[in-house]
C-alpha cells in the first residue's frame, strides 16, 4: 500500500479536525477566568471573613468589570455577582442592592447560589426576592384583591384592596409572639400612585401583637396603584421576616370610588375623607395623624375645644423688672489728706471717733496719707426696668439708694442713684431659651461714691499751741485752725475716718452673665468699671441680681 501523501494528509485533517478544532473554543477557559476565581477567593476568604466589605466589593466589582460581555465564562461571573451579592447583602445591609445583583447573577446561570456557609438571612431573602423577580420558582407577581399577602414566617397581614382618593390607607399586620422580642423596627416602604420615589413609615404597636400605621392622605391624592413591602428588623438591621419586596410588593387599588367595605385596622373605624375638616379623621396614634384642629384621644381624633385654651406663646418676654445689690470698690490715694484744703481740693471729709468734721491742723508730710489700693465703698440697692428690643438688645432705667456714706456735719452726700443702661445679650435669640445669657453693656447716670479709709494725724504743735511742739505726746492748748467756725482744742495723735467723695456722674461699661432656670425668672452677675465725673475716681462694681420677664 503505498503511503499518502501530503496533500491527502492535508484533506483528512480538514475533513475529521475542523469540527473538533471549531468546539475548543466553548470548551476551553475564556482568558479572565483565573482573574476571577482569584478575586472570588481573595474578597470572600479573606477580606468578607475580615469584615473589611469595601475592600471585598471592590475587589469583586474590579473583577467583574474585567470579565465584560465575553471575557469570563458565564458560570464563572455568575458566581464573582453571586459573592457581590452576599458582600451586599450580608455584610453592608444593601438588600435592594444585592437582590438586583442576584438578578443578574441568575440571568447567566440559573443555578448558582450562594455558599450555605455564608448564607445569611438578609442573603437569604435577597436571593431569594431575585428568584421571585425571574418567576424562577413559579413565584407569583404582585399580591392585590384582600388576599393574605405572601409574607415571611410568623407574619400576618391582609392587603387592603381599594381605598377612597384622599383618605388614609390604614395598613395592619400582626406578629407572632415568639418573634415579638426580636422585632425592633417594622417599617413599611411605599410607592405612591404617581409618585418617582418610595417612602417609608415606622409602624407603631397598635394592641399586643399588632402594627400599624396610615399612609397619609397626601400620598393617595391620584388614582392609581400603591405599591408596599413590610420589613421587620432586630436590633442589628438585620431581616426577621416581611411580606413583599420592591421587585414583588403589594398592592392596593385608589380609587374615586369604593366597592366594597373601606379598610381599617381590626377595632377601629375608617379613616375618613381628609378634606372633611369638620369632622376629622377617625383613628389615630397621634395629632400628627389627625387633621388642623383636631387631637388625639383614646386613639380618635377629637376636635378640640376653645373654651379652655391657653394663649399661644407670643415669643420671649419682652419686659423685665431686676432687683440688683453692688457694692462699689474704689480706687485712688491721696497725701495730708485730711489737711483742711487738701479735703476742699481733693473732696475728702475727716471724721473723729465720736462722728463730728475734722477741720484741725495736721503736721505736714506726717502720716496723714492714703495709699493706693482698693478699698470698699457704697454698697447700693438698685432696682430696674429694662425692654427687649429685637432679640438681644435690653435697653431701660434703673433707680435705688445708697448705704454706708459720710453723716459728718457739713458733709454733704446724694443718696439717690439713677442709671440708663443699655445691654448687648451674646447669642442667637438667647431670650427664646433657658439656660445661660452673657452680656455686655454700657451704662451713664448719677451717683456719689463714698470711700472711707483710717488715717493717723500728729496736730501741729505749733499752731496748737503746745508747749514743746517737737514732742507729740505735749498736750495742745488752743484750737489748730480757729478761723474756722466749731474747732476746738485737738489731741496730739488721733485716729480719724477719711471719706473719699467721688461723682456725682459717672460713665460705665461691663459684663457679665445671666442664668434663666426658668422663662420668666432669671439671675445675674455681672462686673462694671466706673469713671465718676467730674471728681474723677475709678471704680470696680460687682453686681448681683434677680429679674422677672412679663
Amino acid at each position: 500500500m503505498r503511503p499518502l501523501g501530503l496533500v491527502h494528509r492535508a484533506l483528512l485533517v480538514l475533513a475529521f479536525g475542523s469540527p473538533l478544532l471549531c468546539a475548543l473554543p466553548a470548551r476551553a477557559a475564556a482568558p479572565k477566568d483565573a482573574q476571577a476565581e482569584k478575586a472570588i477567593t481573595q474578597a470572600m476568604d479573606v477580606d468578607y471573613l475580615e469584615t473589611k466589605f469595601d475592600q471585598a466589593e471592590k475587589r469583586l466589582r474590579t473583577a467583574i468589570d474585567a470579565c465584560g460581555a465575553d471575557k469570563c465564562t458565564p458560570s464563572v461571573k455568575a458566581r464573582a455577582l453571586v459573592a457581590l451579592g452576599v458582600v451586599l447583602a450580608g455584610g453592608k445591609k444593601q438588600l435592594e442592592d444585592a437582590r438586583e445583583v442576584f438578578v443578574e447573577a441568575l440571568t447567566l446561570d440559573k443555578t448558582v447560589k450562594p455558599d450555605e456557609d455564608m448564607s445569611s438571612g438578609e442573603v437569604k431573602y435577597a436571593y431569594e426576592n431575585a428568584r421571585k423577580q425571574l418567576k424562577l420558582d413559579g413565584a407569583p407577581g404582585p399580591s392585590a384583591g384582600g388576599t393574605p399577602a405572601p409574607s415571611g414566617q410568623g407574619l400576618t397581614h391582609t392587603t387592603p384592596p381599594e381605598q377612597r382618593v384622599d383618605t388614609p390607607l390604614p395598613l395592619y399586620m400582626r406578629l407572632a409572639p415568639e418573634l415579638l422580642q426580636d422585632a425592633k423596627k417594622v417599617a413599611v416602604t411605599y410607592l405612591a400612585p404617581g409618585a418617582s420615589d418610595w417612602k417609608t413609615l415606622v409602624m407603631k404597636k397598635v394592641g399586643e401583637f399588632g402594627f400599624g400605621i396610615n399612609v397619609p392622605c397626601t400620598d393617595v391624592t391620584k388614582e392609581g396603584n400603591l405599591d408596599y413591602y413590610i420589613t421587620i428588623t432586630d436590633a442589628d438591621g438585620a431581616i426577621v421576616t416581611g411580606a413583599g419586596s420592591r421587585s414583588q410588593p403589594l398592592r392596593t387599588a385608589i380609587k374615586a370610588r369604593i366597592e366594597g367595605e373601606p379598610p381599617s385596622w381590626p377595632g377601629f373605624a375608617p379613616p375618613e375623607l381628609c378634606v372633611k375638616v369638620e369632622s376629622g379623621p377617625k383613628q389615630c396614634l397621634d395629632d400628627n395623624q389627625c387633621n388642623a384642629g383636631y387631637s388625639c384621644v383614646a386613639g380618635e381624633c377629637t376636635q378640640k375645644t376653645t373654651g379652655g385654651e391657653e394663649p399661644k406663646d407670643t415669643g420671649p418676654r419682652k419686659n423685665w423688672v431686676s432687683l440688683t445689690i453692688s457694692p462699689d470698690i474704689s480706687i485712688f490715694s491721696g497725701k495730708d489728706v485730711c489737711a483742711v484744703d487738701v479735703q476742699e481740693r481733693d473732696h475728702f471729709v475727716c471724721v473723729r471717733s465720736d462722728g463730728s468734721r475734722y477741720l484741725g491742723a495736721p503736721t505736714p508730710g506726717v502720716a496723714n496719707d492714703v495709699s493706693a489700693g482698693l478699698a470698699l465703698s457704697t454698697i447700693r440697692v438698685v432696682a430696674g426696668y429694662d425692654r427687649l428690643f429685637l432679640d438681644n438688645i435690653l435697653a431701660g432705667v434703673r433707680i435705688g439708694f445708697a448705704f454706708r456714706t459720710s453723716s459728718a456735719e457739713d458733709a454733704s452726700f446724694l443718696p439717690v442713684h439713677a442709671e440708663l443702661r443699655g445691654s448687648y445679650f451674646i447669642g442667637k435669640n438667647p431670650f427664646g431659651s433657658l439656660g445661660a445669657r452673657p452680656f455686655v453693656f454700657a451704662a451713664a447716670g448719677l451717683a456719689q461714691i463714698d470711700t472711707p479709709v483710717n488715717v493717723e494725724v500728729l496736730e501741729d504743735g505749733v499752731a496748737c499751741g503746745a508747749a514743746n511742739p517737737s514732742d507729740q505726746n505735749s498736750p495742745c492748748t488752743r484750737p489748730g485752725n480757729p478761723t474756722y467756725e466749731g474747732t476746738i482744742v485737738e489731741p496730739r495723735v488721733q485716729s480719724l475716718k477719711a471719706y473719699k467723695q467721688a461723682g456725682q456722674g459717672f460713665l460705665a461699661l461691663g459684663g457679665g452673665l445671666q442664668y434663666a432656670p426658668l422663662e420668666r425668672v432669671a439671675i445675674s452677675v455681672g462686673l462694671r468699671a466706673n469713671v465718676t465725673l467730674p471728681v474723677v475716681t475709678f471704680v470696680l462694681t460687682p453686681e448681683v441680681g434677680a429679674t422677672i420677664g412679663f
